[in-house]
Formats: structure tokens, C-alpha cells, sequence
């Protein structure tokens, strides 16, 4: 089990980062490898992420569902996902809630997930995890800041 607790700091209001985090197609856009497929009727997803783990790239499926609580900025997660051989599976779940930043006009995501791995890749995929969330988090928050940079504009 993979324990993840990010913090990211965002130049926005709290209002204009949650119109961002509850729209689905907007968050793909801030993922890098990412792709939203289809809304199935159940109101899960279908979507597809690349993740590097150093020299190596490995493509998932996935399927995942999105419940939101608008009044209170928060929201959870949870996906299933199998690489495109076949041989390793993921099981994530998160929550994330947006509150208002320390300076003016700005805002704090709090995320708190929970990774299982298993199959073939779960020993490369755990043993770099960590370097990638933080890549990974990084390059949500540039993309993240660059999008709500632009919806104050």
C-alpha cells in the first residue's frame, strides 16, 4: 500500500480552483499522460494515463468514479486500473478538499490517497512511486496554476 499526502498551494480563490477540480475533462488537461474516455451510465469513467518509472513507460486503463461535495470543496476518487499487457492492476482511492490560502486570492488543495499494486510491475511501480507522485505533482500544480491563471484573467 502506497500512502500519498500532497499539499499544493495554488495563486487562485478557492471558488475558481474547485470550478477546475470538479470538471473532469478540466483536471485530464492538468495531467500530463492522461486522456478522459467515455462517461459510462453508472456515471464512472473511462481514461487512460502513461506514467514514467525512470527509463521505463507503462500505459493503464482505467475506470474510475468522482463524488463531489460542492459545499464543501472536497471530493473523492476512486479507479481501477490494469496496464496494457495485462499484468498489473491498480487500486486507488483519494480524497482532495480545497480551502482558502494563507495570502488573499489564493488556495490549498489537501489530497490524501491510498495506492495498491499488484502484478508483474507492482515491485518497479512501488519502488519508484514516491519520485514519481512528487513528479507528478509537480507538473498537475504548473499545469494547474497556468489554467486557473488563466479562468481570473
Amino acid at each position: 500500500m502506497i500512502e500519498v499526502n500532497e499539499r499544493i498551494d495554488v495563486p487562485a480563490p478557492p471558488k475558481v480552483v474547485w470550478d477546475v477540480l470538479s470538471n473532469p475533462h478540466a483536471v485530464v488537461e492538468c495531467v500530463p499522460g492522461a486522456a478522459l474516455g467515455d462517461k459510462q451510465e453508472d456515471g464512472s469513467y473511462d481514461a487512460t494515463l502513461m506514467v514514467k518509472f525512470g527509463p521505463a513507460k507503462v500505459s493503464f486503463r482505467a475506470r474510475f468514479t468522482l463524488e463531489l461535495d460542492p459545499s464543501a470543496m472536497s471530493g473523492q476518487v476512486a479507479s481501477k486500473a490494469r496496464d496494457n499487457q495485462g499484468g498489473t492492476r491498480v487500486k486507488a482511492g483519494m480524497r482532495f478538499t480545497v480551502v482558502a490560502g494563507e495570502a488573499p486570492a489564493t488556495s490549498v488543495i489537501a489530497i490524501a490517497a491510498q495506492v495498491e499494486i499488484s502484478g508483474k510491475l507492482a515491485s518497479l511501480v512501488e519502488s519508484g512511486a514516491n519520485l514519481v507522485v512528487k513528479h507528478m505533482t509537480k507538473e498537475f500544480s504548473e499545469r494547474l496554476a497556468a489554467k486557473v491563471a488563466g479562468a481570473t484573467a
